[in-house]
Formats: structure tokens, C-alpha cells, sequence
């Protein structure tokens, strides 16, 4: 009796242990989804920590040479698509009773110019000139600008004081 019910058991055993439960495959089944990138035209100028320009001019031989205040990090452009630089002046350096001093002059080096071409030596002028033409798209293109005064002539006769007028720097897309 012990060697049959042995043999049931084993038997038994092996009829469980030989079915391998399996899940049941259900019908695969999908949705599509749409993903949309929606896109604005976008362009931006930051200026820099310290977009203030000084020309100072204490000695008698400030006034015998030209002078570049080089501005580094002036300032940033951010920009989907290609785009173009001008400069415009607010208005001249014009003393009391005196001639207009157009005699500022601003250039972005071509190691600055984000893929474009930069105009040099661009008067400020109360008209927008062009500064640099055809830079690329950017998430962060930085320029420097040099603002010179080549011939300080014109300074001469002036009264002791503070000429001063604002820079505007468009960037437009193309």
C-alpha cells in the first residue's frame, strides 16, 4: 500500500510540475499620438553687467591720440533664426552753442560676430546703420564691441563737462 500510494504521489507530482502555466496573450492593441513642437520666432538683446561706455579724456595727451574702449560680454543675443545688427544713437554729442559730434565709432570684432560679417568703424549716427550682417541662430551669441574716438580733434575748445547719448542695438531676423 505504502509502494502504490508512493507512486500516486509521484505521479501526481509530476502532472503538476509538468504543466507550465502560461499567460493568456491578450490581442495587442496601439493608438496613435500626436506630438506637436510648435515654434514662435524669437530674438532677444541682454545687455551686459556694465554696459556703460567712458571715454576720459584727463591729460593733454589723451587728447593727441586716438582711444578704443573695448567692451567685452556687451551684450547677447538669443535668436531661432538668422538675423542682422544695427546702431542707432538717441541723438548727437552736441555741446551748448556747438556743432554736432558725430566722432564715436563702433565695430564688433569678426572673432565676436556669431557667424556673421561686422561692418567696421560704424559712425553712431540718430540713424540705424549697419553693425553686423548675417549671423546664425543662436541660444547665446555674446559680442564685444570696441567704441573708438580716432581723431579727438574735435574735442578741443570744449567746455569741461559730460557729453553723453544712448546706443540702441536692433537685431532684426532675416
Amino acid at each position: 500500500m505504502k509502494k502504490n500510494l508512493l507512486i500516486v504521489f509521484i505521479a501526481v507530482a509530476a502532472i503538476c510540475f509538468g504543466f507550465q502555466a502560461k499567460a493568456q496573450n491578450p490581442t495587442a492593441t496601439s493608438a496613435p499620438v500626436t506630438v506637436n513642437i510648435n515654434l514662435t520666432d524669437a530674438i532677444s538683446i541682454t545687455l551686459g553687467a556694465d554696459p556703460t561706455v567712458n571715454f576720459n579724456y584727463t591729460t593733454a595727451a589723451d587728447y593727441a591720440a586716438s582711444k578704443t574702449v573695448t567692451k567685452a560680454n556687451h551684450f547677447t543675443v538669443v535668436s531661432n533664426k538668422p538675423y542682422d545688427l544695427t546702431v542707432t544713437a538717441g541723438g548727437t554729442f552736441t555741446p551748448a552753442g556747438g556743432p554736432a559730434l558725430n566722432i564715436v565709432t563702433v565695430t564688433v570684432p569678426a572673432a565676436t560676430a556669431n557667424g556673421g560679417t561686422p561692418v567696421a568703424n560704424v559712425p553712431l549716427s540718430t540713424t540705424a546703420a549697419p553693425l553686423v550682417n548675417g549671423s546664425t541662430a543662436s541660444t547665446g551669441a555674446i559680442y564685444t564691441v570696441d567704441y573708438t574716438i580716432s581723431n579727438p580733434a574735435s574735442l578741443l575748445n570744449l567746455a569741461g563737462s559730460t557729453y553723453s547719448t544712448t546706443v540702441t542695438y536692433t537685431a532684426t531676423q532675416q
